[in-house]
């Protein structure tokens, strides 16, 4: 099941997004979950761009979600909370953002229910990684029209800026 920002038709255009629905509707996710359930499903996988706070509300609220694999708020954790919640218990994890990290959950299901799980946050050395030749020249092509805006100097700080987030440093 997915689950996108609710300010997604805020942020972008609405062209993007012509008559999709957003926003955190608990009762349409539970009913979503229940179908899955009813049909045969063993786990229950939550793929959201909220952010951790509103995953780990989530989790807290609505029943039969094994794990929230998010995004948004780019945190890199090191290991999933375990929410309880009236279902039993929902794993939230999250890993990082631009692709620093690798987020490895493991499930191990019998019986219909998540007994254990595994989870490794793998660091992605990209630098050490040889370049696709197609895709590089895709990217060469596609940002070419743009180049000298795109490096064009647009202010100078003689102080250090900071940015939010565990693991994207400045």
């Amino acid at each position: 099941i997915g689950q996108a920002f609710p300010y997604t038709p805020i942020a972008n255009p609405r062209y993007m997004v012509p008559d999709w629905n957003f926003g955190i509707q608990e009762e349409t996710l539970q009913r979503a979950i229940d179908e899955a359930r009813a049909k045969g499903a063993q786990a229950l996988v939550l793929l959201s761009h909220n952010g951790m706070d509103v995953d780990l509300k989530l989790a807290s609220r609505v029943r039969g979600i094994d794990a929230i694999l998010g995004g948004h708020t780019h945190d890199g954790m090191p290991a999933p909370v375990v929410v309880p919640n009236a279902g039993g218990k929902t794993l939230v994890t999250n890993a990082g953002s631009n692709g620093k990290f690798l987020g490895v959950l493991d499930l191990e299901v019998k019986g219909g229910k998540v007994g254990d799980f595994r989870y490794r946050l793998l660091p992605v050395f990209a630098n050490l990684l040889p370049a696709d030749r197609e895709m590089e020249a895709l990217i060469g092509r596609v940002r070419a029209p743009f180049e000298a805006k795109l490096a064009e100097q647009l202010a100078t700080t003689e102080g250090l800026l900071y940015r939010r987030g565990n693991f994207n440093g400045t």
